[in-house]
């Protein structure tokens, strides 16, 4: 599997406008699911002209790079990989699922060999972290209110995650306690982290990841915790989706020297395979403010990914990513797609002149297969295209059912034609 990446890739050409994603002009939804299309970001309007003397902060302007007759090179171009994946979440049945009785631990690593080769792959991996540890003496639990042993933390950073965004509706489900013990965990296994935090000066400090000479600002918000309410004198502890907090937050980043912003935002209806008007206009808002990513869940089902243009408040066209959501990345949810998730692969770029892209966006779809053996329950997560393309191969995957492996073939046509939808076309729901 190393070294193949299975993948959905659309194109936004130049005059394609906010429909991205998008399927080829006059081509049938059933060519689309055949061949994946390249998607790459439009290019933005050329901003209009201004006087000599304009004192307004430019330096978020896009404007065309010089010609090397004008300027000399002054950085080595930088290529790197980033993928992200939506949510991470042990269900009871998840709990029992890993639960060895002989040595009386969980081990999680069996939920990920097959996507392992990707991650390693990559420079930075990002996941939403939808569940808590909050240690044993809080007892370990799945849904309502979620409980994880912390041999999770390590787990994820062996499969390769980089960090975990942990603002979400179930942050608090131990309350305070829950949140800090899971910051520990986390720091422990050396994940890095964003969305809930140990104090003030903490939160106020963005996540920055830096490699090849990239840096990536990593932001996380949640729409709210459940009803479990955040102690008023320590707000700090979980991040909600706030206009003002996230446009100073953006802002920040910027003056702490990120080329790139990436802001996860847990929100939306859960199980709607389209975003819904509230998302589409919370996503576009943070792009207005500089945003260049953004990275949806909650849902728990993926819905489509777009190219969008905005207006900043200066004036100025912006270019960004929208994935409203990448569904489940592991659970116990079964049926209605709620076993299916997507991992986000982009291409960032710095060219020589020091200005930072996203160059190419791909989404490589996964599955979440569950089976019973030795009267135990088992969940691996299957890159769909990568197994599809071993079976053809001639390679054997014990576990794998003839159901599953027909659920993955019809996926394989369904989902890029799915995430392809036009969501500036589509009634929001």
């Amino acid at each position: 599997m190393k070294g193949v990446w299975s993948k959905w890739v659309i194109l936004a050409a130049v005059g394609c406008m906010s429909l991205v994603g998008c399927v080829p002009p006059g081509a049938p939804d059933q060519q689309a699911s055949r061949a994946p299309v390249q998607h790459v970001p439009p290019a933005d309007p050329a901003p209009s002209p201004t006087p000599k003397d304009e004192t307004a902060d430019t330096k978020n302007v896009r404007t065309p790079a010089p010609s090397p007759e004008e300027a000399p090179s002054r950085f080595p171009e930088q290529r790197l990989s980033l993928l992200a994946v939506g949510d991470i979440m042990v269900h009871q049945e998840q709990l029992d699922a890993v639960w060895n009785p002989m040595d009386k631990t969980y081990d999680f690593k069996p939920f990920f060999p097959y996507v392992t080769p990707l991650f390693q792959e990559a420079d930075w991996v990002i996941g939403n972290l939808e569940t808590t540890m909050s240690g044993s003496q809080a007892r370990y639990s799945g849904y309502p209110r979620f409980n994880s042993p912390e041999s999770l933390a390590q787990a994820l950073k062996e499969a390769g995650f980089t960090a975990v965004t942990t603002a979400n509706n179930h942050a608090m489900d131990r309350k305070e306690q829950g949140v800090l013990q899971t910051i520990r965990h986390l720091d422990q296994a050396g994940i890095l982290h964003t969305g809930t935090f140990a104090s003030a000066e903490e939160r106020n400090e963005p996540l920055l990841l830096s490699k090849n000479g990239i840096t990536l600002a990593l932001l996380s918000y949640t729409y709210g915790t459940n009803g479990i309410p955040i102690p008023p004198e320590k707000p700090y502890l979980v991040n909600l989706i706030s206009p003002e907090r996230m446009k100073r937050d953006i802002a920040r980043a910027k003056e702490k020297g990120a080329d790139l912003i990436a802001v996860a935002l847990h929100f939306g209806v859960e199980y709607q395979r389209m975003p819904n008007a509230e998302q589409i206009r919370v996503a576009e808002q943070c792009l207005t403010y500089g945003a260049d990513l953004i990275l949806g869940a909650h849902p728990h089902v993926v819905q489509p990914y777009e190219w969008k243009t905005v207006k900043r408040e200066d004036g100025t066209a912006h270019t960004g990513l929208i994935a409203y959501s990448l569904g489940n990345f592991i659970s116990a949810q079964r049926w209605d797609y709620k076993d299916v998730g997507a991992i986000l692969k982009l291409t960032l770029h710095k060219d020589e002149f020091g200005k930072a892209s996203i160059e190419q966006a791909e989404l490589i779809p996964t599955y979440v297969h569950f089976f019973r053996k030795n009267n135990k329950r088992h969940y691996v997560i299957y890159p769909v295209e990568e197994t599809l393309a071993g079976l053809a191969r001639g390679e054997t995957y014990p576990t794998l059912t003839k159901e599953a492996i027909q659920y993955m073939k019809r996926l394989q046509k369904e989902m890029p034609v799915h995430v392809n939808t036009a969501v500036s076309r589509t009634k929001a729901s």
